[in-house]
């Protein structure tokens, strides 16, 4: 196997790892504010988590000459996941506060 094959598989294994941690942090802080946890709300946080930290994965090469030193690929990814499941839900705010007969069929979560 080539080893630069091999160090792509590595990474994105990293990756992931990352991305699940994060959306095991975003799930467990939102418990302890009283958000309910249903299998659909857990598996729809890391599923976003995944998606948003192996989105910064794969942009990363593109960018990676424009931004600081600091920010390398684990912050970027981390960052990512973590902010990712955050934008959702701050857009989803957004639409119950736009829509406001949305709130009759599916109530807003706990902030």
């Amino acid at each position: 196997m080539n080893m630069d094959n091999q160090y792509d598989y590595w990474s994105l294994i990293g990756t992931l790892i990352i991305s699940t941690v994060s959306g095991i942090v975003s799930i467990t802080q939102r418990i302890v504010l009283g958000h309910r946890a249903t299998v659909i709300w857990v598996f729809s946080e890391f599923l976003t988590a995944i998606l948003c930290g192996y989105l910064m994965y794969a942009t990363y090469p593109y960018i990676q000459a424009d931004i600081p030193k600091w920010a390398t690929l684990p912050v970027l990814v981390a960052l990512a996941a973590h902010m990712g499941g955050r934008s959702f839900q701050a857009a989803e705010r957004a639409l119950y506060a736009r829509f406001k007969f949305l709130e009759t069929r599916f109530p807003p979560p706990n902030p």
